[in-house]
């Protein structure tokens, strides 16, 4: 069965005429199969206060899950006195024509870094990685949509580590719950879903092939014998091939990827970037895989 998958970081929605428009967003990804968007927003100004992932799901009619790798206070107290809560939050969203079995979100590490001093910003923010399970017609498909730090060095290269560790390893651990009649009002009598060792991680990487951190991506871990596949080599097309996004002084270069545990290998049967798309300061990138 061939499925298309994507990764987009739609920079909460404002494009590259600096106008915030949603619709433009999904125009880019409606009828895909699975979406990994990343810089998804709730309650920001620059956004309408819009509740973006509500309006994801209702505007693509799509199973979702959202997490925020931030959130911070947007509240107000009312002239009554009585209290608004809100929060503005910032993160990674998977949009499935599938059900998704289950979601959760892993928090990357953030240890200080040294950079050089004419890199900027030389500052950065929290980052996540959101891990789903989806069941597409009874073959489970985990995919992690990922955004790691800007920062080059220490944190980018400790947040690879843990990504690295989450697509090996986790099939490894314990169960997400037991057959436990303790447990059973919690997990409502359901048996606890299987994390299946295909995994694609897809999204925002803020490395481009050159840097050495692509090298880490796909380097052995843990007495392996294979590491991680690049989705866009797997499709036999070359590094250059991809351009991904428009950095701040104008020139295209390549941060967005897909990889995938080796067990995939050969799965990609083609891969594409769309630089029509305006909508954002990322172009949406494509990939026919099988499963």
């Amino acid at each position: 069965m061939k499925i298309e998958v994507v990764s987009y970081n739609i920079q909460y929605g404002v494009g590259q005429d600096g106008r915030y428009d949603l619709d433009r967003t999904m125009e880019a990804i409606k009828d895909k199969d699975i979406v990994c968007l990343q810089e998804v927003t709730t309650n920001w100004r620059v956004c309408n206060r819009d509740d973006q992932p509500e309006i994801l799901t209702t505007g693509l009619n799509r199973f979702t899950a959202y997490a925020a790798a931030y959130e911070v206070d947007g509240s107000h107290r009312n002239s009554d006195g009585s209290i608004s809560n809100s929060r503005r939050s910032f993160g990674n969203m998977v949009l499935s024509r599938w059900p998704i079995i289950y979601s959760r979100a892993h928090s990357l590490p953030r240890p200080r870094t040294d950079i050089p001093p004419e890199f900027h910003p030389s500052v950065d923010f929290p980052r996540t990685a959101l891990e789903a399970v989806i069941d597409i017609e009874g073959t489970a498909l985990r995919v992690i949509s990922v955004h790691l730090s800007q920062l080059p060095g220490a944190q980018r290269d400790a947040q690879i580590d843990v990504l690295k560790t989450l697509a090996m390893s986790l099939p490894e651990e314990a169960a997400l719950w037991e057959d436990d009649p303790w447990i059973s009002v919690w997990s409502e009598d359901r048996p606890a879903p299987r994390i299946p060792k295909s995994t694609l991680l897809i999204g925002d990487f803020n490395f481009e092939p050159e840097d050495p951190g692509l090298a880490r991506m796909i380097a052995p871990t843990g007495g392996r014998s294979a590491g991680l596949i690049d989705g866009w080599a797997d499709a036999g097309l070359r590094q250059s091939d991809a351009r991904t996004t428009v950095e701040n002084d104008g020139r295209l270069s390549r941060v967005d990827y897909m990889f995938m545990t080796p067990d995939m290998a050969g799965s990609v049967h083609s891969a594409r970037v769309d630089q029509s798309t305006k909508s954002s300061d990322h172009f949406p990138i494509y990939f026919l895989i099988e499963i």
